[in-house]
């Protein structure tokens, strides 16, 4: 799901310290934003830039973002459910036993999309980047130090093969004779059968990956080389220029609209 996509488009050549900084300026300024008009102008904007300046597949994106469509729709769902079933004042929507008032629709939409924008933002970062980049980039722009920056990297490339560890610790289970996918008891407490296992596999993975760099002499003091270097060009600046001036125009716009209402502010 979250994974690299080899690809040769515009976000793709993008540093990706860069991206990281968009994204992080992104998501604060959309967690401030308290009506829904921004979390779904951000999302369509991050889906569009992921699909277009991405090169990634539409049918890729939407199979991968499906889950989180559904996470989303059902976080709504619940809320609105949940926050219809109080009486409150200045009531909008009736619909049977469940009322509605501004607020409470105005902060289950919003939510609901503000999780569908930053998971939209990182799976376009996560598609277009690749993990050795990352790295280099954190250890040639942002200065960290080489130890941290390689044990980043692993654990970086570690998160996406866990789904294949869960896999092959089911099936080693079922081949000992514990179901996990039969009844609603054994899927229950499969998780928990899982995590032990997990733990182990994640345990020896680390200690076979620090006797790696240990070998390597990683952590030296000797000045290191580096088979690629990255850089950040005027086309990585141009891009964050036109894309926070683009996200501060809207800002603007919904501003004067009187739809951008900070999320620490009452509706009136």
């Amino acid at each position: 799901m979250f994974a690299y996509i080899e690809q040769d488009s515009y976000l793709h050549r993008r540093n990706p310290m860069i991206k990281l900084l968009v994204i992080a300026v992104l998501t604060v300024v959309v967690c401030v934003s308290y009506y829904p008009v921004l979390p779904i102008i951000t999302f369509l904007l991050a889906f569009a830039a992921t699909w277009l300046a991405g090169g990634i597949p539409l049918d890729n994106l939407l199979r991968r973002l499906l889950v989180f469509f559904v996470v989303s729709f059902l976080f709504m769902f619940s809320m609105l459910v949940l926050r219809g079933l109080n009486e409150e004042a200045n009531i909008v929507l009736n619909m049977w036993i469940f009322h509605w008032s501004e607020e409470d629709l105005i902060h289950g939409i919003s939510l609901g999309f503000r999780i569908l924008a930053l998971v939209t933002l990182s799976m376009g970062f996560v598609l277009t980047t690749r993990p050795r980049d990352l790295v280099l980039s954190l250890i040639q722009q942002c200065k960290v130090s080489v130890v941290h920056g390689y044990a980043t990297m692993a654990t970086y490339r570690f998160l996406p093969e866990l789904q294949d560890h869960v896999d092959s610790i089911h099936l080693a289970q079922e081949i000992r004779g514990i179901p996990w996918n039969k009844g609603v008891v054994s899927r229950f407490t499969s998780p928990f059968r899982v995590f032990l296992p997990l733990v182990c596999v994640a345990a020896r993975r680390g200690e076979r990956v620090a006797c790696a760099m240990e070998s390597r002499g990683l952590g030296r003091d000797n000045p290191r080389t580096y088979y690629k270097r990255t850089v950040i060009d005027k086309n990585d600046w141009v891009f964050l220029m036109v894309s926070l001036g683009i996200y501060a125009a809207i800002c603007i716009v919904l501003i004067r609209l009187g739809l951008f209402h900070y999320s620490f502010a009452a509706i009136k």
